[in-house]
């Protein structure tokens, strides 16, 4: 008898366990979600909130002309804070007081530094006043001045001297058209229209009629063959105006 009480009292047990496991799985996952949650907000709250991850370097790479120190200095506020925390708008606004600065990318690298990759603006040409000489970027955004020309750049030569008139887009649009052997050769591009383009060559000084910026690249194919044929100083103009029957004289 106490054989098959003690069966029985197993075969219950078992049974209650089976029929219980599925309450018991349930309430296994439910515990280890509510432990993968919290540990998680706790890695979160502590590299979001502690001095773990506090900014302590800032790098500024790519630069050239604008001075990184500038950039590291306007920055100075945001030491300290931790790297998921750092004020977006106020990095932007800083390196915004850099002209020359096209485009930046920020890095951060836990977990102290950031990272600031610098695009400069890259000079096209001079502009030509009373003053001296402007140095602007294809968009036309000053990049220097100076009283003579110290970089082997073109000049400029619209209405004005202004990169708002008529013919500065049609004269940076040539430039950047034309093959580096050409461009290199160019001492001034003149525009006082978008489709009256003229090019003056070193060291000769002749002249290309370029017209407008339709047809550029054949353009450029064809003004490239008519030096090649006939060399600077062997002719005063080459015509590419219409490139299909290009003229030379």
């Amino acid at each position: 008898m106490r054989a098959a009480i003690a069966a029985r009292k197993t075969a219950e047990r078992n049974e209650i366990r089976r029929f219980t496991a599925h309450v018991r799985r349930r309430r296994q996952a439910a515990l280890a979600i509510v432990a993968s949650v919290t540990g998680l907000a706790a890695f979160v709250a502590v590299g979001t909130f502690s001095p773990v991850m506090a900014l302590r370097t800032v790098t500024v790479e790519g630069t050239q002309r604008v001075d990184p120190a500038l950039i590291v200095e306007g920055l100075t506020p945001q030491l300290g804070k931790p790297l998921p925390l750092l004020d977006a708008n106020a990095i932007r606004d800083v390196i915004a007081l850099q002209p020359l600065v096209k485009s930046f990318a920020i890095e951060a690298k836990p977990p102290h530094d950031l990272v600031i990759h610098i695009s400069e603006r890259v000079a096209a040409g001079y502009l030509s006043g009373t003053s001296g000489f402007t140095l602007v970027d294809p968009a036309g955004v000053t990049i220097e001045k100076s009283r003579e020309r110290t970089l082997p750049l073109p000049i400029i030569d619209v209405k004005g001297a202004s990169p708002t008139a008529q013919g500065f887009p049609a004269a940076m649009a040539v430039l950047s058209t034309l093959p580096g052997a050409v461009r290199s050769q160019v001492d001034r591009v003149a525009a006082t229209t978008t489709d009256d383009v003229t090019l003056f060559l070193n060291p000769t000084g002749s002249r290309v009629i370029w017209g407008g910026p339709e047809n550029s690249a054949l353009k450029a194919r064809v003004l490239s063959a008519l030096i090649a044929n006939y060399p600077l100083g062997s002719v005063t103009t080459y015509d590419v105006s219409a490139p299909t029957s290009a003229v030379v004289s």
